[in-house]
């Protein structure tokens, strides 16, 4: 699928993903707070885009480190904060970190960190702040996963009779 084609712009600060049917947050927490963050200020700089309902949404979560991968692409590139290429759609706004801080977690408390710039993930001591930086995600549709199976229709049960 061609990249342009893949991540839509909805005019609201947000980037939809066509294929991973994710919706990120268009700026990352750099360009809102002009402010590197630790692991720990990622996830309040996240419970803040939710309880600002940030773009009609209370969902807003830091990405796994698959989800935070995902953006990665060679083949499209803007600028960071520091004027050096980053590897993501031009759909997210320029200017931004070069990394994403994700939600999985390492021992020694670490947590991964995904690189744009370089497009290989490494990890950080939750507690440091060395640019980092994290982008805010969602899930396009309400989730709920029961037993590794997605629900069709979410708050009710398996049953096969019709709705």
């Amino acid at each position: 699928m061609e990249l342009k084609k893949r991540f839509v712009d909805n005019g609201d600060g947000t980037v939809t993903d066509i294929e991973t049917k994710l919706m990120w947050k268009q700026a990352d927490s750099y360009q809102d707070s002009s402010k590197w963050v630790n692991w720990y200020k990622a996830l309040e700089y996240i419970k803040e885009l939710n309880l600002a309902n940030f773009a009609g949404h209370n969902d807003w979560r830091v990405p796994n480190l698959e989800e935070a991968e995902s953006l990665y692409d060679e083949d499209h590139v803007i600028l960071d904060m520091d004027r050096m290429d980053i590897f993501i759609s031009p759909a997210f706004s320029p200017g931004g970190g070069f990394t994403s801080w994700t939600t999985n977690e390492l021992p020694h408390a670490t947590a991964a960190i995904y690189y744009y710039r370089y497009g290989h993930a490494n990890s950080n001591h939750k507690e440091d702040i060395t640019k980092d930086s994290v982008r805010a995600v969602r899930y396009v549709e309400k989730r709920e996963v029961a037993q590794g199976v997605l629900k069709k229709y979410p708050g009710f049960s398996n049953s096969p009779l019709p709705r």
